[in-house]
């Protein structure tokens, strides 16, 4: 819609695709502010949004950056089980459980991560859960795009522990949990039922 407006318009869409600083740029441009536990916090939505970015060479007039609304709050900073957070704003990677359930290729999760997981399969979202702006302001979608839909979400641990190759291939079709290999969904399922934290 845009270049039909301005046909020498040059642009590139950006939704987790590429290496540009979302959260900086949403808060620049007024959306939220990144909050202790790194994630962008919305006053309408909370942390659960999705960012996307269009980039273009069509000159725009800038919106006020948004002022950080955390305060004195650090009960992520509490929750976290690992202590990913290891002060407002700053969350080490080597520590946090999504980052070793989704982007870490190793065949064998660290023991101080294994040994927290507390259920987590794919990612982890306990900073999220106990965020009073998400508490108090995040509601469903009634977008049915962003409804869970994947037939992960109706397959048991048991099964992911032992997920084959082709399985995969059909579970993960068309998700973006399909980033997460098959090797690392055996490792992650059986690190959380070996964990003696699983309920």
């Amino acid at each position: 819609w845009l270049q039909s407006q301005v046909p020498e318009m040059h642009y590139r869409w950006y939704v987790d695709t590429g290496p540009v600083q979302d959260k900086v740029w949403a808060e620049q441009a007024g959306i939220g502010w990144i909050g202790k536990h790194s994630n962008v916090i919305s006053r309408q939505y909370g942390s659960w949004i999705l960012l996307g970015e269009l980039i273009t060479t069509l000159e725009l007039p800038g919106d006020r950056p948004h002022t950080n609304h955390c305060g004195t709050c650090t009960r992520c900073l509490a929750a976290c089980p690992t202590g990913a957070i290891v002060e407002p704003y700053v969350v080490d990677a080597n520590r946090c459980i999504a980052y070793h359930t989704i982007e870490s290729r190793a065949p064998k999760l660290p023991p101080a991560i294994a040994a927290n997981l507390q259920g987590w399969v794919a990612g982890c979202d306990i900073c999220q859960e106990v965020c009073p702006w998400n508490q108090r302001f995040a509601q469903p979608t009634d977008v049915a795009d962003f409804a869970p839909r994947s037939p992960l979400l109706k397959t048991s641990l048991e099964e992911l522990a032992t997920l084959s190759d082709e399985a995969w291939d059909e579970l993960t079709r068309g998700s973006a949990l399909r980033r997460i290999k098959p090797e690392q969904w055996r490792r992650n399922a059986q690190a959380v039922l070996s964990s003696s934290r699983y309920d």
